[in-house]
Formats: structure tokens, sequence, C-alpha cells
């Protein structure tokens, strides 16, 4: 401005001016953009959308400018758009003092992402180059990456949950993974893995209502997590709930569908789906004692003590309450979180009240106990009469018979003069 106001006054280069004329426009246009940003609400993802364009426009101008950089990275984090920032981040990334900023939301959106081994890796890099150690005497590391010390323990708690179950410690297993989620549920895919693991060291122990639970939990955190989907889908079937068995299927078949390097994956699931399918034709009652976790001997007192642990663990205020809170500001997907989680453990409250129901009745468990040894007798039947046919069929004897058989079906064939009439003696033998 200062420039183009003594031009007029004094000899001035005309480039100078051209140049003087042309920033002016560009800092207007930037100030302009600041500006509109201040003004506008961000409340909704299209709020935050139009906020980012606007933010965008001046980047064009003034790319380097720390304060529109910082700006994106709030906008790209309110949206969820996690790689998207530490793209930004790392590309702008530098030995400047200000780089702070930029690490600690590099780590943040890698914990967002459940990628807590990357976010680990990427702090013990800022460690020990020269950069962190010289800032330290101005800031300390856990000032700058605050979710360090939670990223390092969910690490450590999830690597003795696995080495646990490994080992076939499952109760182990399972106090290290439930160490771990009431560490911190907050890096949703990560949590989503936790549970799932969780779930697997529960079936192992026999608690299949704990483990379905889980399994639920791990969903309603990451829907697109196919293991839990895929593991919750073969608990069902475990206690005959075929129905839920399949649903879950086919949620499994249409996510692997999209994929081309999981045909053979896809293939098995629809075969599974299949058999599914056709077992829940034949309306077969759930497996009561498997879902309160009892054997078929169990007393009236075991079972009324059963029912009373499971339906104080799976209630569905309870359910919900363990991923209720949120530290990130997004209230609204941890709601819905809240609301599918509340959802399925209603279900599975209400199936836990059904084989309550039956067991501690005396003339109704009686009733359940008698079909059960009749489907395990005409099952432990089926699979004998076609054990012995699969024998007979693959039996020495068979073979060399059936290769005789083949052999002379042939001869006529070769042998024959006359070969329209013993193509058709040859077909009608064989």
């Amino acid at each position: 401005m200062k420039c183009l106001q003594s031009g007029s006054d004094v000899c001035v280069d005309r480039k100078l001016l051209v140049d003087a004329s042309e920033g002016l426009e560009k800092a207007q246009k930037v100030t302009q953009c600041l500006k509109q940003y201040t003004e506008l609400p961000r409340r909704t993802s299209e709020d935050l959308e139009c906020a980012l364009k606007v933010i965008d426009e001046a980047l064009q101008i003034s790319s380097c400018s720390e304060q529109l950089l910082q700006m994106k990275a709030d906008a790209l984090l309110k949206l969820q758009r996690y790689e998207q920032i530490i793209q930004m981040c790392e590309q702008t990334l530098s030995s400047a003092g200000s780089d702070s900023w930029r690490s600690n939301l590099i780590v943040k959106s890698y914990f967002y992402l459940g990628k807590l081994e990357e976010a680990h890796e990427f702090i013990k890099k800022q460690e020990n180059s020269g950069l962190i150690t010289e800032r330290l005497e101005i800031m300390s590391l856990e000032s700058m990456i605050p979710l360090a010390d939670t990223i390092s323990e969910l690490l450590s708690r999830k690597a003795a949950g696995n080495e646990a179950y490994k080992s076939g410690r499952y109760t182990e297993a399972v106090e290290n993974y439930t160490s771990a989620l009431s560490c911190s549920v907050e890096s949703r895919p990560f949590a989503a893995i936790c549970f799932c693991n969780r779930a697997a060291a529960y079936r192992a122990l026999g608690q299949i209502s704990d483990a379905i639970a889980d399994c639920s939990l791990a969903i309603a955190l990451d829907p697109s997590y196919l293991k839990a989907i895929s593991r919750r889908a073969n608990l069902y079937e475990m206690i005959r709930d075929y129905g839920e068995a399949a649903k879950d299927l086919r949620r499994l078949v249409s996510s692997l569908t999209s994929q081309m390097d999981k045909a053979n994956e896809l293939r098995q699931t629809q075969l599974q789906l299949y058999k599914i399918e056709e077992e829940s034709k034949k309306e077969i009652p759930l497996n009561m004692y498997l879902i309160l976790g009892v054997e078929s001997t169990a007393a009236a007192s075991e079972v009324k003590k059963a029912y009373r642990k499971a339906a104080l663990k799976h209630h569905p205020d309870k359910a919900a309450l363990l991923v209720s809170r949120s530290d990130n500001g997004d209230d609204g997907l941890w709601k819905e979180i809240s609301e599918n989680v509340r959802r399925d453990a209603d279900r599975l409250f209400k199936m836990i009240g059904e084989a309550y129901a039956v067991l501690s009745n005396p003339s109704k468990r009686s009733q359940y106990d008698m079909d059960e040894e009749m489907r395990n007798e005409i099952n432990k039947y089926t699979r004998s009469s076609s054990g012995r046919m699969y024998a007979d069929v693959h039996s020495p004897m068979f073979e060399r018979s059936r290769s005789r058989r083949f052999q002379e079906s042939w001869r006529p064939f070769v042998n024959s003069q006359s070969k329209g009439q013993e193509r058709w003696q040859y077909t009608r033998h064989s």
C-alpha cells in the first residue's frame, strides 16, 4: 500500500508497482478468507466442508502460512480425515520450533486410525532426532505429545494379552485386554481389536455370551471389521441362533464380494451361509446351557447364579456405558455407537432371560433335555451312517469292483464293429 501511494510522487519502476498491486490484491484476498472463515458456523460436516474450501483458497495464495495450515488441520480433524492430516503435516514438517503442533496431530491421527504401532514408532523417531532434544529445554515431550504414555500403555497391555492367549492362559488374556480397554476406547479401531481378541479368549473359556457381547462391541466401534463379524457368526452358530448367524454371514459376503483378493474366503463364507440357512429351516431351539455357560448337569442353584451374573453383566444400560465416553468432541458418532451397542445388548439380554425361563422351570427343562437327547442320538446315527457309507464306497473291494466295471463298460466300445449300437450299450451300462 505504501509503495503504491508513493509511486505517484517519485519515479518508481513500473514492475515494482505491478508486483505491489498484485501483492496487495492477494493480501486482501487472504484477509477476506480469514474473516469469512471466522464467521462461518462449524457445527456440521457441511459447515466444515465450506470452511475447508475457504482455507484452501487462502492457502493457494499463502501456502506457507502457519495460521492457515493449523486451521486446515483443525477442520480435517473434525471431519476425521486423519490420513490427510498425516500427509499434510509430514509434507510441511521441518526443523522449525513450530513443528510441535504437527507432531502432535500426526500422533493423534495415527491414534484415531488405530495405528498405535505407527504412532509409537513416530514418537521414538522424534525422540531420537536432535530436533526433539533441542526443544526439550522449553517444552517436554509429554506436553508436546500428550498421547505418548497412553499409546505405550495400550500397546503393552495388548501384547501381554496376545502372549497369554497364545500360551493358553485365557483368563490372564481377558484381564490384559480388559485393562487396555479400561485405559481408553477413544481409538475405535484399536479398541475393536481388543474386544474381538477378548471374545476369542472368552470363547476358549466357554463363556459364549460374553464372547458374543464383545464381538458386538467390536462391530459397533468398527463396522468394517470383518474378523469380528465372522467370529460373531460362528458364536451364533454355536448357540444355534442360525437367523443371526445368517445375517452376519450375509454382511460378510457383501463385504468380501468387492475384494478381489478374498475369493477363497468368499467361497467358504457362501458355503457356510448355505449350511446355516438350511439349519435355520429346522427351527431347532437355542442351546440354553451354552448361553448361560453351565453344564447340562448343573443344579438349579447353579443355573440361577449363572443367570444373575449374566443378566447383570449384559444389561443394555451397562453395556452402553462401555463406549459412552469420548474426548475428541465427536459426540454424534459416539451416540450412534452407543445406540448400536444397546440394541445388540438388548437382544442378548432377552436371550439370556429366555434360557433361564426354560432351565429354571423343572418341567420345561425336562422336556428340553429329552428333546436335546433325541437330537443328539439322531445326529450321532446320521454321522455314523454317513461314515459307514463313506468307508464302504472307498473300500479296496469297492474300488476294484468299480475299476473292473469301468474297464468292461469300455471294452465293447473299443472292439465293436457296430459302433453306434455298442455306444448305446455302453451308455446304458454306465
